[in-house]
């Protein structure tokens, strides 16, 4: 079983102004400050219970997010406008059924040029972040039915794929490292829920040569709410299942473990875990957007360490200790 993170998105305007990415399809409107939820076949949440909650959370450790969206600043990752409002909104797509969520996947997979083998884990895994960062489409129902049917909760991956899409708009980066993407999804579902949630795939049916083979993906559980993350990881660290810096920075989709996904949770969380780490962060971040690689050799300037060793050290010890819940 391999992790996958359901990530990817679109752009067009209704009467608000805000672009319209669906135009043949009809949507109910619901504006928040900073999000437009738009829903055909079903309600407004969890977009609007948990949509503004996640911009909270990131606004607090992402330089200059709130002038992103009130000045119209907020980017695709080719550094391009994401819309041509006067006040730029997130747009959050909830649809209903099997068949409207296909229907979002076929003008998206047109859109981008999408293989089969994209069409179809898209469609299994029932939801995706636009690839030029500016909506996210979630298909609240089971998304290989063609019909409705009950509702499933999707707060986790809309927190984690709203706090996703705000990092790559302050960086403009589309080619985040996974630890950094995956990492601060992770840290804005913790956040909000103290918890974190886990989806496997398994991605050998994805490489082979038939792209529309059956792929396997399915929930593989959560590491909570009966126990958080902190407490599992602490658990690693006494055991000495520790897993390295560099091991944790060069994390891939296809070959992560849960340990990995769990140190790269950690990683994100113990970078902005006091304000003047936070500063840190802010300063690593904001190199990145005018355009420095996000490497490990910056990593450790900005935050003032010579070595790996060093890094682990503080790291390790904040997880090991009670700051870190």
């Amino acid at each position: 079983m391999r992790l996958f993170l359901a990530t990817a998105l679109l752009t067009a305007g209704f009467a608000s102004g805000q672009t319209e990415h669906f135009p043949e399809m009809k949507w109910k409107e619901k504006e928040l400050d900073h999000f437009m939820i738009r829903t055909n076949g079903t309600g407004t949440d969890p977009a609007r219970k948990f949509a503004e909650k996640t911009y909270e959370v990131m606004l607090e450790i992402l330089p200059g997010l709130e002038g992103d969206f009130e000045k119209n600043a907020f980017r695709t990752p080719g550094g391009q406008e994401a819309g041509k409002e006067d006040k730029f909104r997130f747009t959050t797509y909830l649809v209903g059924t099997g068949d409207d969520f296909h229907n979002c996947v076929m003008v998206d997979a047109k859109r981008h040029n999408w293989t089969g083998g994209n069409v179809q884990i898209t469609k299994q895994v029932g939801n995706y972040l636009d690839p030029m960062n500016r909506y996210l489409v979630i298909c609240k129902s089971n998304p290989g039915e063609s019909g409705g049917g009950r509702e499933q909760d999707r707060k986790e991956i809309l927190v984690h794929s709203l706090g996703t899409a705000l990092m790559k708009s302050r960086t403009h980066q589309a080619g985040l490292p996974f630890w950094m993407t995956a990492g601060m999804g992770y840290y804005a579902e913790h956040m909000i829920f103290d918890r974190c949630s886990i989806y496997y795939l398994d991605f050998e049916a994805y490489y082979r040569d038939n792209p529309d083979a059956k792929v396997d993906a399915r929930k593989g559980g959560s590491l909570g709410p009966e126990e958080s993350w902190p407490k599992i990881l602490r658990k690693l660290c006494k055991g000495g299942k520790r897993v390295s810096l560099e091991k944790t920075l060069n994390a891939q989709i296809i070959t992560l473990s849960p340990n990995e996904s769990g140190y790269m949770f950690a990683l994100n969380y113990f970078m902005v875990s006091t304000d003047e780490l936070k500063t840190k962060y802010q300063e690593f971040i904001t190199s990145i957007r005018d355009g420095a690689k996000p490497t490990k050799e910056l990593l450790l300037e900005t935050f003032g360490y010579g070595d790996d060793a060093a890094f682990e050290k503080d790291w390790y010890e904040w997880m090991m200790s009670s700051k870190f819940k």
